[in-house]
């Protein structure tokens, strides 16, 4: 993204430069110094708790910039923490299987179905006895037999819930909760990962150029709070009237001269457009608003003049 228009002031006095130099048609080129700023504004909108850096301030790459406010994100990522713990903790149930006081009730409960086994096989034994004497009816014998197999089975059924109460989950159980600990786990790297959003840090070194909100205002992806200026972001934009296009290819390099650049100063073409326009309004003078010029960018070699400076450019001698 290019920089934004310049100032009244770098536009006035870029002008007044420009009809002092406008003579002959050998003149200098004209232009001024250009950036590629960054707007710097956060992923999702949010209002500000604290700026961390002022304008014309330099910052490096991954330094903090402004904060949001971020009790939800805070709140998300705890809520997530507590859902891992709990799925954890059910898959470590499972996977020990019962506790110690569940597996004795079950013990207790196969001996109760021994001592009642034991019971239905003497009554039987009894019946069955006086049944041969002729003592009860065979209506009575059956029903000795009768309750001393389903004592029987009794026991059979404790035992067996003795051996499973001991073993771990079942496998399928198992997956089913390890799969949740990872989805708790994923959701506590999103909640971390939006939290970690809140505090919005500089992708790039460079200079703060300017501060566009403050703390408490709201800011949000369309709603930047800082313009950042990268280093090596400056660069000269100069305009080559059609006639002199052929003295001035991409490689030329040129001095640079302004109120504020170093003696010595040059820049290097390193594009130019590929149709003409008109000059445009921040170079106009009554002697070059008819002309036909190309746009061309030029690299500094050296200390760029900041933003907006504007340039005049010879060839070099």
């Amino acid at each position: 993204m290019r920089a934004l228009p310049l100032s009244a002031l770098a536009l006035a006095a870029l002008a007044l430069l420009l009809t002092a130099c406008s003579g002959g048609e050998e003149a200098g080129l004209h232009g001024y110094a250009e950036g590629d700023f960054i707007a710097i504004a956060p992923d999702t909108p949010g209002p500000i708790v604290e700026t961390l850096a002022r304008e014309g301030e330099r910052v490096e790459a991954g330094a903090p910039l402004f904060r949001l406010h971020a009790a939800q994100e805070t709140a998300a990522l705890a809520a997530a923490g507590a859902r891992i713990e709990a799925a954890r903790a059910r898959f470590d149930d499972a996977a020990a299987g019962a506790r110690t006081p569940e597996i004795e009730a079950v013990r207790d409960q196969l001996d109760q179905a021994r001592a009642a086994e034991r019971e239905a096989r003497d009554a039987r034994a009894r019946a069955r006895e006086l049944f041969d004497n002729g003592h009860v009816s065979r209506a009575r014998l059956d029903q000795a037999e009768a309750a001393a197999e389903t004592a029987s089975a009794r026991v059979a059924e404790m035992r067996q819930r003795l051996s499973a109460i001991q073993l771990p989950g079942r496998e399928n159980r198992l997956r089913a909760l390890e799969a949740e600990i990872a989805a708790a786990m994923a959701e506590r790297d999103r909640a971390a990962d939006a939290l970690a959003r809140r505090e919005v840090r500089a992708p790039t070194a460079g200079r703060i150029h300017r501060q566009i909100r403050f703390g408490g205002e709201q800011a949000g992806p369309a709603r930047p709070v800082y313009e950042l200026l990268p280093q090596g972001a400056v660069y000269a934009l100069l305009f080559i009237p059609e006639p002199r296009l052929a003295a001035h290819p991409v490689g030329t390099r040129l001095d640079v001269a302004c109120d504020s650049c170093p003696a010595g100063l040059t820049a290097r073409i390193v594009t130019i457009a590929e149709d003409a326009e008109f000059t445009p309004p921040v170079i106009y003078s009554d002697n070059e608003r008819a002309r036909l010029v190309y746009r061309a960018e030029a690299r500094f070699e050296g200390t760029p003049p900041p933003p907006g400076t504007p340039l005049r450019f010879e060839p070099r001698s």
